[in-house]
């Protein structure tokens, strides 16, 4: 997949270009499914879905089905205000179509960068999360000193590891555990973009070692580190942190 254009922006990532092979995966983000030209083509347990949006929530394992068409998939992490506004139109089993309202704002915007910057005014209905997750979402971003951050964090903010590991998983609706790893794998995948080794990248995300880069990868991306590699290198030029 992945011969078009990726951006990094702030809590999101976003992808547009061609569908192509990839495996049954989930992960944590909130992603958003639109068809550029034609509706894109989605296979989840039990079902084909065929639209010209689809929203999948966290946790929910899907395959997009390799097409020439060009698609664009926007990860929205589950901690920010549009991750929460997406979440909340969710079914019971976790997708749901996008509005036309949605669909429209795709259309009338000419970067992926504006399209997430006008959804969430579209979407703006959820408050935000506590301030003490806020606060300690923040810390874990920048803790880079391995086992044992998830306590530091809690202490920082006045809470005990357990009741923090429980407020994350009420207000975002995934385990802390699987937000580290995701944020961990946002920071592999801008070291491959930059260039980093497979080696270099696990240890720039955290990983323990490039095998365990690897086994995040293909459950949360369906892809290995070196087929993400190629992506995010060849797209280099359209590469940027927003």
């Amino acid at each position: 997949m992945w011969d078009g254009s990726v951006t990094f922006g702030d809590s999101w990532a976003g992808y547009i270009g061609r569908a192509d092979q990839n495996t049954a995966h989930s992960h944590v983000a909130i992603q958003l499914c639109i068809g550029v030209h034609q509706p894109v083509k989605l296979e989840l347990p039990g079902q084909l879905i065929r639209a010209a949006g689809v929203i999948i929530g966290p946790n929910v394992e899907h395959r997009a089905v390799a097409d020439i068409h060009p698609v664009a998939f926007v990860y929205i992490n589950p901690d920010t205000p549009l991750g929460r506004d997406l979440k909340a139109l969710l079914h019971h089993n976790g997708i749901a179509l996008a509005s036309e309202e949605m669909l429209e704002c795709f259309r009338r915007t000419t970067s992926l960068a504006q399209f997430v910057e006008a959804l969430a005014r579209l979407l703006a209905m959820t408050p935000p999360i506590d301030q003490r997750l806020y606060k300690a979402l923040n810390l874990l971003r920048q803790d880079r000193d391995g086992p044992g951050s998830v306590s530091r964090a809690a202490n920082a903010v006045g809470l005990s590891s357990p009741r923090l590991r429980c407020v994350a998983t009420h207000q975002m609706g995934v385990s802390l555990s699987q937000w580290i790893i995701w944020n961990k794998l946002e920071r592999a995948s801008k070291s491959l973009a930059a260039g980093a080794s497979l080696s270099d990248a696990a240890a720039d995300g955290g990983f323990s070692d490039q095998a365990h880069l690897a086994r995040m990868m293909r459950r949360m991306f369906g892809m290995t580190p070196r087929t993400a590699a190629k992506v995010l290198r060849k797209t280099s030029v359209s590469f940027k942190t927003q």
